[in-house]
């Protein structure tokens, strides 16, 4: 699990460059040059790595992922990361069969690619973004802090509703129900159940989980993000009160 806690993916050692680049994740001010070095560290070990290239690969597809969120709003950038996180994740799924890992960071790395083409260009890989999803679900679905339901729970609310799309917000509350249920100490399970809520006309409920983000302790991608869920919750909440007056 990719929570905050590098070591539970073993491998490094406290003067490793492993230990060195999985602490530079762990940075809450990440910035994009600081995550590209660890990557670059990362890549640096992949072709010596005779053993533990399971926990490598995860490294490296995580990073991808984590590389494409810090630079949201650039598509031309981050598109290079989501494609190269998928390739990283598609060997950890072949070298580890049957564990959650690999379709699961493949579905995120999709996932970010679709968005990086927009609704229209992204819409052909929604269908595998879905599938992988739904597998790494079938495996384990508390993996990453319930990753599974709240990456499924957050597609299905992002993405339009039919024709145009498989959107769906009744699939998004189920999933994001179960994601809270499961994790409650993270802050995204939260904001989107929260968002999802918001959509479905549900405005009592959605302020109760906006409140849940500010006492949340972990962040699923990085801990820079749980600065950015709080942020985002104070911004619905006065959105809320606004139109409540």
């Amino acid at each position: 699990m990719l929570i905050l806690s590098m070591e539970s993916i073993g491998l490094a050692t406290t003067s490793s460059p492993l230990a060195e680049a999985d602490a530079i994740l762990q940075n809450p001010a990440l910035t994009v040059s600081q995550a590209q070095g660890a990557l670059s560290i990362y890549e640096s070990l992949l072709p010596g790595a005779l053993t533990e290239r399971g926990a490598l690969l995860l490294r490296l597809t995580h990073s991808c992922v984590i590389l494409g969120d810090l630079l949201e709003g650039d598509n031309s950038q981050r598109r290079p990361y989501f494609e190269k996180g998928q390739v990283y994740a598609k060997l950890l799924a072949m070298e580890e069969p049957g564990t959650v890992a690999g379709p699961y960071w493949l579905g995120l790395n999709l996932a970010g690619e679709a968005a990086s083409k927009g609704i229209f260009g992204g819409r052909a890989l929604l269908s595998e973004t879905l599938q992988e999803l739904q597998r790494a679900l079938a495996i384990d679905e508390r993996y990453d802090e319930a990753g599974p339901h709240r990456a499924l729970g957050r597609l299905y609310y992002l993405i339009p509703g039919p024709p145009l799309a498989m959107g769906d917000p009744i699939k998004s509350l189920d999933h994001l129900t179960v994601a809270v249920r499961l994790a409650p100490e993270n802050s995204s399970n939260h904001l989107y159940l929260a968002e999802t809520l918001i959509r479905l006309g549900e405005k009592e409920q959605a302020r109760q989980e906006l409140v849940k983000v500010f006492s949340a302790t972990h962040h699923a991608l990085m801990p820079k993000d749980l600065e950015k869920d709080r942020r985002k919750a104070r911004q619905l909440l006065s959105e809320m009160d606004g139109a409540s007056n």
